[in-house]
């Protein structure tokens, strides 16, 4: 089974960061960045907006990196 947000994962590592320097940039604490990334909570929206900056993420592309569509398709 994958981890969720497998290609925001990808995108880390692609930016050199780790999740916890990426939450630290986006104003987030590492706590609620990993509840995110299991899935446990969603993002909000200000958050998405946050790390996509960080990463240089382009809105639209944020549902490459933030939507799950193998949940919405099953």
């Amino acid at each position: 089974m994958c981890k969720p947000f497998y290609n925001l994962r990808v995108r880390f590592a692609q930016c050199e960061m780790s999740q916890n320097e990426v939450a630290r940039a986006a104003g987030m604490a590492s706590s609620t960045m990993t509840a995110r990334m299991t899935g446990a909570q969603p993002f909000d929206a200000w958050q998405i907006e946050k790390i996509a900056q960080t990463l240089s993420i382009p809105p639209e592309e944020y549902y490459k990196y933030f939507f799950d569509h193998k949940k919405a398709a099953g």
